[in-house]
């Protein structure tokens, strides 16, 4: 849509102006002014594209009204109109920036053909300004996601210096910096909000403390920012630590006002001025992080060193450990995130930061989880074999969510599956290993996700739904209790009654007695 601004002091003239430009542009906004004081008046708030202005009135003239109106807004496009045919008016005009001047009295094709160059110039400029938009829009969309790959590579991989000369950004990381982890939590059913979003939040709320800073990938609920310090910040009277802490705090605060369902997180990790140092603030921050008692809140590592367990002393997370292989082999996946940051937590502050040692540790949980998935009958489609420690905690959900879809499924529940087998079949002579192999899981295994999913073992369940089944045949055929022993699963009738008996408190016979 374009907006035109016609400027004449004489009705007639105007108004013939709009309704040629009206018939052939219905689409076209058009405003009119009848002297230079309005049609300045008319510019300042209609903001046209276009101005048809008249050379010749009273008090401000076309020139003049022109002048005053490019400068405003230098994009304008002005056809002069005028009833003189000399050379000093077009001078004047051509000096203003004006491309074009009509003639009076204009026949039709007069007006249209300028104004339909001008449309199609001010089109293109349109197009072009779009395109421009764009690419700049795009170029700091992948300049963002480069350089959140390379902090998360940086932090999570140890290997900083390879991609940050690779991209040829040293200069741009070699600063004083450190390290600051956002985990956000939500409550259950609460609609997400975008990473995109977050992000931006983000951005915004550090600015106002750390201008320089670039946030990394978003990790199971958790975002690693790279903080620079600045001389702005190095020259606050407070130093940094405090400053980070109370920026966590006020971010917090915003968090709690903006999005009251959420809860955030902070951990900080302290200042180093070497690339290769960055990774172990990132350790920090989340020791930091994993030391916080309650939610909302906001901790700089510094205030543990005190209580730093002197070397030698700290234990191996055996029971993080273990917990994080039943979740896995389990395919309780809601629980993996949790379970694989404690472990990883608490693996770190064991390996003292160090990634090479973390590593180790981490092959040879691989190994640990790759015995146990065998031992567990679970067919992977998948390799556990991964280059670094993010795409680490990656796969571990990988497979949850595998072994999930196998096992847990509406269209392929092995509990469901399992269940409905020992009901058509109670009457037999069934056991743990038949029903494992109709599933197609180890009995170990099966025996384990059994009791965890129905909430008894499988001699318990069995025997409760043979019981039931007995109570059902001795309220409604005439059958002695031998007979119900056999029609239930059992081969001796004496062994029945026992079992009988310590479910209900009484005996088939005194249950029969009842009955009646």
């Amino acid at each position: 849509m374009y907006r035109v601004l016609i400027v004449d002091d004489e009705t007639i003239e105007r108004k013939g102006l709009h309704k040629i430009i009206s018939d052939q542009y219905p689409s076209v906004v058009i405003e009119e002014a009848e002297n230079g004081r309005m049609a300045l008046l008319k510019a300042e708030q209609f903001r046209p594209d276009v101005v048809f202005m008249d050379i010749k009135m009273p008090g401000i003239d076309g020139v003049e009204a022109a002048r005053e109106i490019k400068k405003m807004n230098e994009s304008v496009q002005i056809i002069m109109v005028t009833a003189f045919d000399t050379f000093e008016y077009a001078r004047q005009v051509m000096k203003i920036g004006v491309k074009d001047y009509i003639l009076k009295p204009s026949s039709r094709e007069e007006i249209i053909d300028p104004l339909a160059k001008i449309f199609n110039q001010i089109e293109e400029e349109r197009v072009k300004r779009t395109e421009e938009i764009i690419l700049k829009d795009n170029y700091r969309r992948a300049l963002s996601i480069v350089q959140s790959r390379v902090i998360t590579s940086m932090l999570m991989d140890g290997s900083s210096r390879e991609s940050v000369f690779e991209l040829e950004w040293e200069e741009n990381f070699q600063k004083e910096s450190f390290i600051m982890v956002f985990e956000f939590q939500t409550a259950k059913n609460e609609k997400i909000i975008s990473i995109h979003d977050i992000m931006n939040f983000l951005q915004a709320e550090l600015n106002h403390f750390f201008p320089n800073h670039f946030i990394g990938e978003d990790k199971m609920n958790r975002l690693p920012v790279l903080i620079q310090v600045g001389k702005r910040e190095s020259n606050q009277k407070i130093g940094v630590r405090d400053l980070a802490v109370t920026c966590g705090k006020e971010i917090i605060k915003k968090v709690q006002s903006f999005y009251p369902n959420y809860n955030l997180s902070i951990g900080i990790g302290r200042v180093y001025n070497e690339i290769e140092k960055f990774v172990q603030s990132y350790h920090e921050a989340l020791f930091a992080l994993s030391s916080l008692k309650q939610p909302n809140t906001c901790e700089y590592y510094n205030q543990h060193l005190k209580s730093k367990p002197t070397e030698g002393t700290i234990a191996y997370p055996y029971q993080s450990e273990k917990l994080l292989l039943e979740t896995i082999t389990s395919g309780d996946k809601e629980k993996v995130a949790t379970r694989y940051r404690k472990y990883m937590e608490e693996l770190t502050y064991y390996c003292e930061q160090r990634n090479e040692t973390v590593e180790e540790k981490l092959s040879e949980f691989i190994v640990l989880l790759d015995r146990q998935i065998i031992d567990s009958g679970i067919s992977l489609q998948t390799s556990l074999d991964c280059q670094s420690i993010s795409q680490f905690q990656d796969k571990l959900v990988q497979i949850a969510n595998h072994i999930y879809m196998m096992y847990y499924s509406k269209n392929q529940d092995v509990m469901l599956v399992a269940k409905d087998y020992i009901i058509e079949h109670y009457e037999k002579a069934l056991t743990l290993e038949e029903v494992a192999e109709v599933v197609q899981l180890s009995p170990q295994y099966f025996s384990k996700i059994f009791k965890e999913r129905v909430g008894s073992s499988f001699i318990d369940y069995l025997t409760e739904l043979r019981v039931e089944k007995a109570k059902d045949l001795m309220r409604s055929k005439g059958i002695s209790v031998k007979e119900v022993c056999y029609e239930v699963g059992y081969k001796d009738p004496n062994y029945f009654s026992r079992v009988f008996k310590k479910h209900t408190g009484i005996s088939p016979s005194d249950y029969r007695s009842n009955i009646k």
